[in-house]
């Protein structure tokens, strides 16, 4: 029977099935009012080229010249003023087919068709031979932050928490080491320092083991507790007498941990396999050369700002192809082709003078700022905040962030990459804000100058600042002295000694 009734009720349900399809699949129409943000290859583009530095975007123009016959390149001496008469109305406007118009006759083509960038610069036949070649960057192993960020984006982590991930890897140095403290990347991330500590944990546990620790000795640790070595003889070596075995001191390490003198050798040997530098296995062993986006110079007691185009390709639209997309004596698939090429062409055109003209923005706001540094050097850098400068520009933090990265300028000062200008502040009770740099120069120099006998603690460098009216707490000096690899003063009275 039980059998008999699924049967029967299976006949119903194909009896009534064309009804329920009728009745779920009809049309009607549904009117919704939403914003969202459309990501169009024009806008992507201009990311793209913002991310770039200069030799990178050198070869992707090359790329563009190669595969877009619309493009050409300006060899010769150029700009003859008479062509701004001639163009200042623009080419003679295409006849519409069939009474139809799209958006390619709308562009404004009196812009692209001279060189869209200044006229002052060297053509290829007069550049240096010795220029480094594209391929010594370009063609590259994946870095130490592409490795670790393809080990995020494989991650199931929470979207928030992979954001301060990546903060995290930004800071990172080559030898994958952590520059940054727990409450500057909460500050840049938005984030609590809790958020910052639990992403810092996932980015530990990536390969290759060791890296994002903040000194060697946590780098040593985190090894050591990957190979389950948590509660060993090595563990409280490297946790208790890293500045012994730095020396070599074994017999006091043997004292010191109340192990025997043969154990001890038998523990530094574990130690000595572990990798102090975790983030050299991903820096590639030939040099990376960086070429400057612009030069800040001093004229008549100011300071401007110059592009720098040297070795830039110069790009044009072809006036040849121009005059045939005109004529009659083309198939609408060939006009169809070439108008994707124009349209593909002046895109690319206005993306890279938009680069350019941000980068000059941005490197004019940082003049406006950073005068003293330019004047005296690193001693006198004043702090200042990416979200600073993208409200004083009206630009989102975003694209400020992507014009100082990989990005250098060539100063009084030497030559320096663009992010090195930002940095966090330290405001005094008058008011008066120093950059870490500063405040991190101060603690240098304080300790430099301590009597060897009784280095200072943290404690006492931090009442010394004080008296130049820095008030930071005894961990911010810690912080800052780990930064810059200083020992503790335990460890520089033993390094006094010997």
């Amino acid at each position: 029977m039980g059998g008999d009734f699924q049967s029967r009720t299976l006949w119903v349900w194909i009896l009534y099935a064309p009804m329920n399809r009728r009745h779920f699949l009809r049309q009607s129409l549904d009117l919704r009012l939403t914003q969202r943000l459309a990501l169009t290859p024009s806008l992507l583009q201009k990311i793209e080229l913002l991310q770039l530095n200069k030799l990178e975007l050198q070869e992707m123009l090359n790329q563009e010249l190669m595969q877009n016959p619309i493009l050409e390149e300006v060899f010769e001496a150029p700009h003859d003023p008479r062509m701004d008469t001639e163009l200042r109305d623009g080419p003679p406007a295409e006849a519409p087919a069939d009474g139809e118009r799209d958006s390619f006759d709308e562009i404004d083509f009196r812009y692209f068709f001279d060189e869209y960038l200044d006229s002052g610069y060297r053509t290829r036949e007069v550049e240096d031979p010795d220029r480094p070649g594209f391929e010594a960057f370009l063609s590259r192993a994946p870095s130490l932050s592409d490795h670790l960020e393809w080990q995020l984006g494989l991650s199931d982590i929470p979207t928030r928490l992979a954001g301060i991930a990546r903060h995290i890897i930004g800071n990172l140095n080559e030898d994958g080491y952590l520059l940054a403290g727990l409450d500057e990347l909460a500050e840049a991330a938005g984030a609590t320092v809790a958020e910052v500590e639990e992403a810092l944990a996932v980015v530990q546990a990536m390969d290759p083991i060791g890296v994002g620790a903040r000194n060697l000795r946590e780098c040593l640790l985190l090894q050591l507790d990957n190979f389950e070595l948590g509660d060993t003889l090595e563990r409280r070596i490297v946790d208790d007498c890293l500045p012994l075995l730095e020396r070599r001191r074994y017999k006091e390490i043997a004292a010191h941990t109340g192990a025997a003198f043969e154990e001890v050798l038998e523990a530094v040997e574990a130690i000595r396999r572990l990798i102090p530098r975790p983030g050299q296995k991903y820096n590639s062993a030939a040099p990376s050369y960086v070429e400057p986006e612009v030069t800040i110079v001093k004229v008549d007691g100011e300071f401007i700002v110059l592009p720098n185009d040297d070795g830039m390709p110069q790009l044009r639209l072809s006036p040849a192809y121009r005059e045939l997309l005109k004529s009659n004596g083309i198939n609408g698939e060939t006009r169809t082709f070439l108008k994707e090429k124009f349209r593909a062409a002046v895109d690319l055109l206005r993306s890279v003078g938009q680069r350019k003209q941000t980068i000059y923005r941005v490197c004019v706001a940082i003049v406006n700022r950073q005068r003293e540094f330019l004047e005296h050097g690193m001693s006198h850098l004043r702090p200042m905040l990416i979200k600073d400068v993208a409200s004083e520009l009206g630009v989102h933090s975003s694209t400020i962030s992507r014009v100082v990265t990989n990005k250098y300028v060539d100063t009084p000062q030497g030559v320096m990459e663009l992010r090195k200008f930002f940095t966090m502040g330290v405001e005094s009770p008058s008011g008066e804000e120093l950059s870490i740099v500063q405040v991190k120069l101060k603690i240098k120099s304080i300790i430099e100058g301590e009597n060897k006998n009784k280095p200072y603690s943290d404690n006492q460098i931090g009442q010394i600042l004080r008296r130049d009216n820095i008030f930071i707490t005894r961990r911010t000096v810690a912080k800052y002295r780990e930064q810059m690899q200083i020992t503790g003063s335990r460890e520089r009275k033993l390094e006094y000694l010997v």
